[in-house]
């Protein structure tokens, strides 16, 4: 009894030491909290996101001096802009499992199936574990859903042009969200060791009973809930009549409330042709607080022609500084203990850019196109401990928008932009491919004397699916958006 008291105990400490550990251990736990997203920068303008995110061409918007602050050279009169908006999320996760050659109801078993089985009828020939109909200890489904209201402000900005001499220039101040942050993840049937994973070599079948694999199946619950927000000043230029350059520089400033949870569900013990399942107690659960700091500045060029204007925007390395405070709750034995734990990480942005052009293609009809260049696999993360990653993928997007202005007093706007993450699915055949999906919008403006009202509908599906040998993971979330922004132009003689 002292010896399987001893072996019992051993394996629980294994259990936290793993859930702890690098998520490389794990099948589908996903990655621990730390700079998930940063990426997730904000557009803050109504009618850059109804264009498909599109900045050049856009005219007379305050809303976009921290993204193109070349484009302050189009105000005419001092502006005021306040603007928000309201997100409709839907998150879920749907699992499929194969049944197994020597395993039959492991399959059943991670679905949730065997209630819906019998016991065997081990009169004849009595009872083995190979005969035993395994069963969870729990009433934990594989599958779950989630979804998510929350309304955000996104701008509060006032913009002034002048003139020094016969150049014509503007400066504009005010405060931004910089990135949502918000991030939720889940998995109700977490193995670790991973004995689904194909790289970097599949999990081999046990030689004989005396050497099993023993793996344990847990739940896993991380989410994140806050933003960075942007507080600073633009400043812009004409060079030339149709040459204008502009700088922004912010510092960014934020908060998140963090929660992460494992709860054991059972430890998997694999032997050549059965498997067993047997009983374990163990719940870790993290939550604390994050608090971000860090700078970032933007240079900005645009060349106004008759019909075409070019742009462009580059945005140097950013560093974000991350200050951490949590406690860990441990319960293995139905006696709890708690720690405290604080550090301090970061995550240094590499590089950033968009090129873009607008066409006239009428005097009522503008046409916008950008390319935006995401080379975040530079991204370089620095982790408590001064050990240096680059966790993230690079990628390149295109926006498209068009305005249509049937009346003086109405705007038509509408638009599509790539999105991409910063991860990959797990067993991707195209192994550095980001999931990748696209955002749809429409929007009107709306014009009454000095006041102008925005407002933008956008749409988008993020699918990916997560592949292991025993098991596919399809998980899928929706948003949408509503932005309304609304700008007063007080009347100023430069």
């Amino acid at each position: 009894m002292k010896r399987s008291h001893w072996i019992l105990t051993s394996m629980k400490h294994a259990l936290v030491f793993l859930l702890l550990a690098q998520p490389a251990f794990s099948q589908g736990m996903g990655d621990p909290l730390t700079s998930q997203g940063i990426d997730h920068n904000t557009l803050t303008s109504a009618a850059s996101r109804a264009m498909g995110g599109t900045t050049i061409g856009i005219r007379n918007d305050a809303g976009l001096m921290f993204s193109n602050p070349a484009s302050l050279q189009t105000l005419t009169d001092v502006q005021l802009s306040l603007g928000g908006v309201q997100q409709f999320s839907y998150a879920q996760q749907t699992q499929q499992y194969t049944p197994l050659k020597y395993y039959s109801n492991f399959s059943l078993l991670m679905e949730g199936l065997t209630g819906y089985i019998s016991n065997p009828d081990t009169s004849f020939h009595g009872s083995n574990a190979g005969d035993t109909v395994q069963r969870p200890f729990d009433k934990i489904g594989p599958n779950w859903s989630r979804s998510k209201t929350k309304g955000n402000p996104i701008q509060a900005l006032l913009a002034i042009p002048f003139s020094l001499g016969e150049t014509k220039c503007a400066v504009g101040i005010g405060a931004v969200e910089y990135a949502n942050l918000n991030y939720y993840y889940q998995n109700n049937n977490v193995l670790s060791p991973s004995i689904g994973s194909e790289r970097p070599i599949p999990t081999p079948l046990p030689g004989n009973d005396s050497l099993p694999v023993r793996t344990q199946w847990s739940q896993y619950i991380g989410s994140r809930d806050g933003s960075i927000r942007g507080y600073g000043v633009a400043l812009s230029g004409a060079v030339s009549e149709k040459i204008s350059l502009g700088i922004s520089g912010m510092i960014l400033n934020g908060s998140t409330d963090d929660y992460e949870q494992h709860v054991g569900r059972g430890e998997l013990v694999f032997y050549s042709n059965y498997f067993r399942l047997d009983s374990v107690y163990s719940r870790i659960t993290r939550t604390g607080t994050s608090d971000y700091s860090g700078q970032e500045f933007t240079f900005s060029g645009t060349y106004r022609g008759r019909y075409v204007t070019l742009g462009f925007s580059v945005k140097p390395p950013t560093p974000v500084t991350r200050k951490y405070t949590e406690q860990v709750r441990i319960d293995t034995t139905g006696s709890p203990s708690s720690t405290n734990v604080s550090g301090q990480d970061r995550l240094t942005l590499p590089w950033r850019g968009t090129l873009g052009l607008s066409i006239a293609v009428a005097n009522n009809l503008t046409l916008g196109m950008e390319y935006e260049l995401r080379s975040y696999a530079s991204a370089v993360y620095r982790d408590a401990g001064g050990t240096e990653s680059n966790p993230w993928l690079s990628s390149s997007v295109v926006h498209i928008g068009a305005e249509y202005t049937p009346l003086p007093w109405l705007a038509v706007r509408a638009g599509m932009r790539g999105q991409t993450e910063v991860f990959e699915e797990t067993g991707n055949p195209l192994i550095g491919d980001p999931v990748d999906y696209s955002t749809y919008s429409a929007g009107c403006g709306f014009s009454f004397g000095r006041v102008r009202l925005n407002v933008t509908y956008e749409y988008a599906l993020m699918k990916y699916q997560d592949v292991w040998q025993t098991n596919v993971n399809l998980n899928s979330e929706s948003y949408q958006n509503v932005i309304a922004d609304v700008t007063y132009d007080i009347p100023w003689t430069q």
